[in-house]
């Protein structure tokens, strides 16, 4: 069942990432089209290219954390591979990065309930536009906490996305 949901997760945070990123493109190209083609106002450009774009930072990051494939730097992981220290580091790492989504998710979500503004063209809530941080740095907080274990276990966890010399 959790494998399950794990699988479900990514598909939905790839398709969210690659549908807004394919959005802002063709908002973007429009934006340049209409410019030297003065046929049609982007008036409410920025509000949906603002939203579109949080969208796409937010779950694109949730969706490279759980593959961990987010940047990261590997010198010292790397010299620690195998070693006590590199076992501590990495628990160190781990626990850093809960804490942090954690903080994340709290700030986010209150900064979500409380947002009472709209959007100026679309008055559309601002929460439509804040609630992607709770739900991706909840997304995140999982998946840290899920490798804490297997650190504490000296098990090994995938490290993708490290930086080659």
């Amino acid at each position: 069942m959790v494998k399950k949901i794990d699988r479900i997760t990514g598909k939905a945070l790839r398709g969210i990432s690659i549908v807004t990123l394919g959005l802002l493109f063709l908002l973007l190209m429009g934006n340049v089209f209409f410019r030297f083609v003065p046929v049609f106002s982007f008036g409410w450009f920025d509000e949906i290219v603002e939203m579109v774009f949080a969208y796409f930072v937010f779950f694109g990051s949730a969706a490279l954390w759980r593959e961990r494939e987010h940047f990261r730097l590997c010198l010292l992981p790397d010299k620690l591979k195998g070693t006590r220290a590199g076992r501590v580091l990495d628990i160190v790492i781990d626990a850093a990065g809960i804490i942090f989504f954690l903080v994340l998710f709290v700030y986010s979500l209150e900064l979500t309930l409380r947002a009472a503004d709209q959007t100026p063209i679309f008055k559309l809530s601002k929460r439509l536009l804040y609630v992607c941080i709770p739900i991706s740095s909840f997304i995140m907080l999982v998946y840290s906490a899920a490798a804490l274990p297997a650190h504490l276990l000296g098990k090994k966890v995938e490290n993708g996305g490290c930086i080659e010399d």
